[in-house]
């Protein structure tokens, strides 16, 4: 197998996750600089404000779940060309069945919303580019890094799950951070 994963979730205040781990000087720029940027509806400009989006609700539960690849796939990683491929077939994997979990959830809690772990993957091609609407606006869910939380001090304090980075190839693991918000 290519890979297992662990999960952590975690209960915390709305008002707490606000106070604690929102840093929009910091992470803003983040934001801009990546490749996303303008390009999905997921993904700033123009996302509802943080505090806004984030008011009508008391709670977050706090989602992470650990990639821990195999040396088989991390190997093949560092190959050419083939990183994209096997982050696909594994983390992008795992964050289409934790957005999947995340909108049955929603629908066991009344008023729930969910914030994924990352772009919006519905869609081959969005249709922000082009300055059309959403096609599929009941599944978009918002980045949990565009609303500009301290994602890293978020996995490894409340999830203890600490972000590892690799500069060839996959790290020993990935960390996928959700959040389901309860009103």
């Amino acid at each position: 197998m290519d890979y297992r994963t662990e999960v952590a979730v975690r209960e915390i205040s709305v008002s707490q996750l606000l106070d604690t781990y929102y840093d929009p000087v910091t992470f803003h720029m983040c934001c801009s600089g990546c490749s996303e940027y303008q390009k999905r509806w997921s993904c700033p400009p123009h996302m509802p404000d943080t505090r806004e989006c984030f008011a009508g609700f008391s709670k977050a539960y706090l989602i992470g779940v650990k990639v821990i690849y195999s040396e088989l796939c991390r190997r093949e990683s560092r190959q050419p060309g083939r990183l994209e491929a096997v982050r696909e077939r594994t983390y992008g994997a795992v964050k289409k069945t934790l957005l999947e979990l995340q909108l049955q959830l929603e629908g066991q809690y009344p008023g729930a919303s969910s914030i994924a772990a990352g772009r919006c993957e519905q869609c081959e091609t969005c249709t922000r580019a082009q300055g059309k609407l959403c096609r599929k606006p009941h599944r978009m869910r918002y980045s949990f890094s565009a609303f500009c939380f301290d994602l890293g001090r978020i996995a490894e304090h409340e999830l203890n799950m600490p972000l590892k980075w690799c500069s060839d190839g996959l790290p020993e693991y990935n960390v996928a951070i959700a959040a389901l918000l309860i009103p």
